[in-house]
């Protein structure tokens, strides 16, 4: 007979598809993570526990469900009463000096997925007790629930939040800011509940709604994948913006921790966004050093040695960057990946937080526009101060019940690669710290690891510095892409 897997456990928590079995998310298996998760924090010296949740099916139903074993296991238990996004989550954590809590969310997963994020007393995604934390779900049974020292989570630390988020700006108001024309869009979930506020707040007042992706939706107006990162879904956002004659198009995604930016001429990347912001805050004389995972581009080594700052890099996910700030503040400028996740602001969220940067890109092109520029116009700096770097990604889906990892290991790592695209394979191995598959170009490093969250294998190319043209550049990395699809897909 075979035995039927538990839902992993991915690079935040467990996720994967709703649906009745220990491998699906469903009531039973989230009492099970919650009771491992108490059973793993019952020696904190807080006895206070943060919950959590996005707009998809069950969330709430799960938060509450939640929220039940954790005082059944003696917590005092804080849940938000409304959805609210996972950076306010992970606020909550420190500021409610709480040890530990959980968001109900699949992120930017399909609908039919939902998932238990778990978090550190500091706000920053399990990672000091994920080993205990696996071992506890071995003793969570039988499953203690209580219904007593429930609370709510009071609105003023909305407004402590507020309060901490809005330091990324020079001043907290700026009537001038309204006549930067911003078109927002949550992607039908928890952004809205905080984002169009603090923009208002802080004087950008000329905010707008994609307006069919404004109400709460766990369908997500019909996006098979809410992901603001793939700029074919964006298209609202743009087409609102061309009506508008919008500055800046500006969405999160569900969970409301990833962000992605537009303006008039480019969809930025992940990757160029964090190099634009890093330039940015390294122009205006900041401190500290630069914190991304070993996928994200290596513009930023070359913007950070201008500087004389240091780039530490990390395997992929945003705990481990959290994880950093937490220890060295006082040595943390920013921290990013190229999946459209930022922080830099100190005392807020310790994971990726979409709304401080809402407020710190709005700012930067709010600058440029009083300049006549755009953050287009800043872009095309880069590359003028530091040369070519561009970056992209290939996904290759995998068939149900094939494993990541034995795909990279006997697909990609045995492949007997001598040439992609027509250009010659200059090495091939492993990574000696990332332990992940690294193959060389000309200019061009493609590192190949599975997806912790997704069955997919991610191939990210990262080309640079570049000698050619953007456009020779962009014609390259399409090269190469067809290449890798078309050996390994």
């Amino acid at each position: 007979m075979r035995r039927i897997p538990l839902v992993p456990f991915g690079t935040a928590g467990f996720r994967g598809p709703m649906k009745e079995g220990l491998d699906g998310l469903n009531l039973e298996t989230v009492l099970k993570f919650a009771q491992a998760a108490a059973l793993t924090l019952k020696d904190s010296s807080s006895k206070k526990f943060v919950i959590s949740y996005d707009c998809r099916h069950h969330s709430k139903e799960f938060a509450h469900a939640v929220a039940q074993v954790f005082s059944g296991n003696g917590f005092e238990v804080h849940i938000t009463d409304t959805l609210m996004p996972t950076p306010y989550l992970s606020f909550l954590c420190h500021h409610l000096e709480a040890a530990g809590g959980v968001m109900i969310t699949a992120s930017h997963n399909p609908s039919h997925d939902n998932g238990f994020k778990i978090y550190e007393n500091y706000g920053g995604q399990f990672l000091a007790h994920e080993k205990q934390l696996l071992a506890s779900l071995k003793q969570s049974d039988p499953i203690r629930i209580s219904f007593e020292n429930i609370h709510f989570v009071d609105k003023k630390n909305v407004d402590a939040y507020f309060q901490i988020v809005s330091k990324v700006l020079p001043s907290p108001f700026d009537p001038s800011r309204k006549e930067l024309k911003i078109v927002y869009s949550p992607f039908s979930g928890c952004g809205s509940t905080v984002i169009p506020e603090f923009l208002r707040r802080t004087g950008f007042s000329s905010c707008y709604l994609v307006d069919k992706q404004l109400p709460v939706d766990p369908d997500f107006a019909g996006f098979k994948k809410p992901n603001p990162e793939d700029p074919q879904n964006l298209f609202l956002l743009k087409e609102m913006m061309v009506d508008l004659d919008a500055d800046l198009g500006i969405a999160t995604d569900p969970d409301a921790d990833r962000i992605a930016f537009v303006d008039r001429h480019s969809v930025f990347t992940g990757n160029r966004i964090g190099a634009i912001v890093l330039e940015s805050l390294l122009q205006e004389g900041k401190q500290g050093d630069v914190h991304t995972s070993y996928v994200s581009t290596n513009l930023v080594d070359a913007i950070a040695q201008k500087y004389g700052r240091k780039v530490h890099r990390y395997k992929t996910g945003f705990r481990y960057i959290s994880e950093a700030l937490y220890k060295k503040p006082e040595e943390f400028l920013m921290g990013f990946e190229e999946s459209i996740g930022y922080l830099m602001v100190k005392g807020g969220s310790l994971d990726k937080d979409s709304p401080h940067m809402a407020l710190y890109v709005s700012h930067l092109a709010h600058l440029l526009k009083k300049k006549g520029k755009s953050l287009t116009d800043f872009s095309i700096e880069l590359d003028q101060l530091y040369g070519i770097f561009r970056e992209d990604q290939v996904s290759i889906e995998l068939k149900e019940g094939q494993l990541g990892a034995e795909f990279v290991d006997s697909k990609v790592l045995q492949h007997p690669l001598t040439e992609l695209g027509g250009k010659k394979v200059l090495k091939k191995g492993v990574h000696p710290d990332m332990r992940i598959v690294v193959i060389e170009l000309e200019a061009l490093q493609i590192l190949v690891r599975p997806s912790g969250t997704e069955p997919k294998v991610k191939f990210y190319l990262k080309l640079g510095p570049f000698k050619g043209t953007p456009d020779e550049a962009t014609s390259y990395l399409a090269l190469i892409s067809a290449s890798i699809k078309k050996a390994f897909g």
